[in-house]
């Protein structure tokens, strides 16, 4: 009898650390992802205008106002079609960035942009829900 008591009783724990085991893997496949995209953790790969080679990236946290809009930051540059641009101060940019603070002393707010093919889908999608559908598939 006693031995029965046992082995139901180590065959419980057994079940009790695979549930829990589980739940922590659910929790951080999708709470956990949405929590560190709240907390900015996430990077966004941006660009000084919509055909620059120079590629930086920002903390989600860092980048602001998602809109669609045909002018680029920087030479004010007409793009072809409307894409989506936020807004970043400069000295938040990493990597190989089309800005100098040559016209006065930084840190300036600076227009970005922000393509679909150097971005994640996730963090694409979030892009979207904030700045709204993509503009492209409008009619006019």
């Amino acid at each position: 009898m006693t031995k029965f008591i046992g082995m139901v009783l180590k065959l419980t724990w057994r079940l009790l650390r695979l549930v829990l085991w589980l739940l922590g893997l659910v929790f951080r496949l999708t709470i956990g992802l949405a929590w560190r995209q709240t907390l900015g953790r996430s990077t966004v790969y941006v660009r000084r205008d919509w055909n620059d080679r120079g590629m930086g990236r920002v903390r989600w946290a860092d980048l602001h106002d998602p809109l669609w809009d045909t002018v680029s930051g920087g030479a004010q540059v007409e793009n072809p079609l409307p894409l989506l641009h936020g807004y970043v101060w400069c000295d938040k940019v990493r990597g190989k960035f089309g800005h100098s603070c040559a016209h006065g002393p930084g840190p300036h707010n600076i227009k970005v942009c922000m393509l679909r093919e150097d971005n994640s889908n996730r963090i694409w999608r979030r892009l979207l829900d904030l700045a709204g559908p993509d503009r492209r598939l409008e009619s006019n």
